[in-house]
């Protein structure tokens, strides 16, 4: 299944009698890591959440390669800012994914764990372990059934510079084995680091879409000058 390029075609979005995506057209070929960027409260995260179908638009607004959302639902999971977990073990939030994508392969949540260096958690609650730790582990469970597509909505806005790093290295490896991510971020250094492409919202409008090599090298409106020097 050949999931790019990603095509949105006059994508607007309206909640509460407020205009948050106004008019989005972009087309994404970028396999790797796209950055969705903007100040807060430009619809960042609606945005994500509208990729992933988890607010509903009209069939013909977008498009992922020749499928319609509905058709790559099942090739797509999302990490949110706030991790969601069980009040259960590690090893059972793990478990719980496996058995609702009906995978019953001997060893699979060890291997994933063993990817994801949790096993070393995998008997404690949930609920106790650090931040950075179910950041880890909210990952773990968004690449069971091996998905095409990951959305990551500011996996690293929480976290210390050590799990930062180490979620920023999972990031990399996950988009260099076939997975294209989305991710927001507002980290500048961040963007830097892991990007390839980035998206630039304003007020609901995508006002810059290029290579994050571009971005960082080109001269720019002082909205985004001012993101690049004080983000």
């Amino acid at each position: 299944m050949n999931i790019l390029p990603l095509k949105i075609n006059n994508l607007s979005y309206s909640a509460n009698d407020n205009e948050i995506l106004k008019n989005i057209n972009f087309s994404c070929a970028e396999p790797k890591v796209t950055i969705i960027a903007g100040n807060n409260g430009s619809g960042k995260s609606t945005l994500l959440k509208i990729l992933h179908g988890l607010i509903k638009t009209p069939n013909n607004v977008i498009q992922w390669g020749n499928y319609f959302i509905s058709e790559v639902k099942e090739k797509q999971s999302m990490v949110f800012q706030t991790p969601i977990l069980l009040n259960r073990t590690v090893y059972d939030n793990l478990h719980y994914v496996a058995i609702k994508k009906n995978i019953t392969e001997k060893n699979y949540i060890e291997k994933i764990m063993r990817k994801l260096n949790i096993k070393n958690i995998s008997n404690i609650n949930a609920k106790y372990i650090s931040g950075g730790e179910k950041q880890k582990v909210s990952i773990a469970m968004s690449i069971i059934g091996n998905p095409k597509i990951i959305f990551l909505d500011e996996p690293t806005s929480q976290l210390d510079p050590v799990y930062k790093n180490e979620i920023e290295s999972i990031i990399r490896n996950l988009s260099n084995n076939n997975i294209k991510i989305f991710m927001t971020s507002h980290d500048v250094s961040q963007i830097k680091r892991i990007g390839e492409e980035i998206i630039f919202l304003d007020n609901g409008r995508v006002i810059y879409q290029k290579c994050v090599k571009d971005f960082f090298s080109e001269e720019h409106c002082d909205l985004i000058k001012n993101y690049i020097n004080y983000a």
